[in-house]
């Protein structure tokens, strides 16, 4: 089933809900009643992961300062399913944020492009995907404030 529309089609319904959730600013509780399993990562390849619901907690805290978002799939890279019912897959996302630190006099936005490995799990007693893990693998056409926000993807956001 690699490559097929079906596989394809679980992908971006899954990774939209993620997304959703994640704009809407949900809780934690809410975003794994929802959506994550209860061992979800995220972070950066080879920099920091937030995991664990400890993890989760500390990474919407981090992006809280995000009161405007968007991200668009642009391209899916790869898929494949394991019949261990799981799925691992990269993507392409068109990004578009907009924050406010603490203090700050305005907002500033941030756009470009992410490259992501996503890890989704098979939950049989709600016959539906969740997401285990989003991992960024990279960035392109970023803009001088999402190139300074992501410059240091090892020590967590420059927010």
């Amino acid at each position: 089933m690699s490559g097929s529309p079906a596989l394809e089609a679980v992908l971006i319904d899954t990774i939209e809900r993620y997304f959703t959730l994640l704009q809407a600013h949900a809780s934690p509780e809410e975003m794994r009643a929802a959506i994550l399993t209860d061992d979800f990562e995220t972070g950066f390849e080879g920099g920091h992961l937030w995991q664990g619901e400890a993890g989760l907690r500390d990474f919407l805290q981090v992006r809280s300062v995000f009161f405007d978002e968007s991200h668009e799939i642009v391209q899916i890279l790869g898929a494949r399913e394991s019949p261990r019912g799981s799925i691992d897959a990269r993507t392409r996302v068109r990004f578009f944020l907009r924050g406010r630190e603490p203090g700050a006099a305005r907002s500033d936005a941030y756009t470009g492009e992410a490259f992501h490995a996503w890890r989704m799990r098979w939950e049989p007693r709600e016959r539906r995907w969740r997401v285990a893990a989003q991992i960024v693998e990279g960035f392109a056409a970023l803009d001088d404030n999402a190139r300074r926000l992501f410059s240091a993807p090892g020590e967590s956001l420059e927010t």
